[in-house]
């Protein structure tokens, strides 16, 4: 199988920090691919993509390093974590820790480095395995992206942290994530990125990253060629559900299944009902928690004295919520795994009797629906 790799190329932005193009939703990458006439091809790669990952993922950019913790402050004293955040509110954060961060540490040079622009691949033999595995690529090569980030600032900042944001994009052939690398550590040294051929004089980081990353998706495609450990694998996982991913239905074709008289049809209608209801169950208890950690946050703030036995209930009350909420995390990716076998099981045996069904039919029926 072809592996993934980080692009040969590597840009050095100067003068300002944009990180617009880690965005590929934002004003700026969509007049960019219309300016290249793109905008046809994007629409249908990014169709595709909907039709098995959550939409959540598209656009977002996202803080690593001392960075992720930088843009937590709220203005109040209080913290929220980036990840609850708007996606244009953690972009405006990231700015602004950036920007405070590079005039915290200024540079004599008259055109100082503001970003290490970085670009790491994932082939389309993989992305491909990994999506007929029900495993997300975007989780999966985030997950890469961040290891190999991890492993530089080990062994270029031992002792220091190193600070980046990132965004994935669906918009070419290839799933990617473009990295802005900030040029200056956590304790001020300066980040290097060199692509130098002379490691007498430079350390060549460019060299150590690529290796780094192609290693982990050799490691990926002997990881998929197991199925035993795939499956171990998600099990341990506290974000399961996350990485375990299964192909959408469209409304034509969740009414053919309706039609279909068959129990292949009916066990993968009640499955992937079953997904909807429990992730629209886990967003509902993701917001109760949220909801009750925040109050509890607020009190700490305001020092708000209590019984210490009712705050004692409290705390076994946000235990017991988060002891469920992992629950049903775990039966979720369970769901999510049966439905994946069932869904290719229907494939190749009964998909005919489901698409039995002419285009006015399903056009009339969608619009009993609607």
């Amino acid at each position: 199988m072809k592996n993934g790799f980080i692009f040969a190329h590597k840009s050095t932005a100067r003068g300002r920090l944009d990180l617009e193009y880690l965005d590929e939703t934002s004003g700026r990458k969509a007049s960019l691919r219309a300016a290249k006439k793109l905008d046809e091809e994007v629409g249908k790669k990014l169709k595709g993509f909907v039709d098995y990952a959550s939409k959540e993922s598209i656009g977002q950019v996202h803080a690593g390093g001392f960075l992720h913790n930088a843009i937590r402050r709220n203005s109040d004293g209080s913290s929220t974590a980036p990840i609850k955040l708007t996606n244009e509110e953690r972009k405006r954060r990231i700015t602004e820790a950036w920007r405070f961060h590079l005039d915290r540490f200024g540079s004599q040079a008259k055109s100082p480095v503001i970003a290490h622009r970085l670009v790491f691949s994932m082939s389309t033999e993989q992305h491909d395995a990994l999506v007929k595995a029900g495993i997300s690529p975007d989780q999966v090569v985030i997950s890469s992206v961040r290891k190999v980030m991890d492993r530089f600032a080990e062994k270029f900042h031992r002792g220091d942290s190193i600070g980046y944001a990132y965004g994935l994009h669906h918009d070419t052939d290839n799933l990617h994530v473009h990295v802005a690398l900030c040029p200056r550590s956590a304790k001020g040294r300066y980040v290097g990125c060199s692509m130098s051929r002379h490691p007498s004089k430079h350390k060549n980081q460019m060299v150590f990253m690529r290796e780094w990353f192609e290693r982990e998706n050799q490691l990926r495609g002997e990881f998929l060629s197991n199925n035993e450990k795939v499956e171990e694998s998600l099990t341990k996982r506290l974000d399961q559900e996350k990485f375990a991913i299964v192909p959408r239905l469209s409304t034509a074709q969740r009414i053919a299944l309706m039609d279909a008289d068959h129990q292949a049809a009916s066990h993968l209608r009640q499955s992937y009902e079953s997904i909807l209801g429990l992730e629209k169950a886990i967003a509902e208890k993701k917001k109760q928690l949220a909801l009750l950690r925040g109050a509890r946050a607020a009190e700490r703030v305001l020092r708000v004295r209590k019984n210490p036995l009712l705050r004692a209930g409290e705390k076994l009350g946000v235990a017991a919520q988060s002891r469920s909420l992992r629950q049903m995390q775990q039966t979720l990716t369970k769901l999510k795994r049966t439905y994946l076998l069932e869904h290719q099981h229907y494939n190749q045996h009964h998909q005919h009797h489901a698409h039995h069904r002419t285009q006015q039919q399903i056009q009339q029926r969608t619009g009993q629906l609607l």
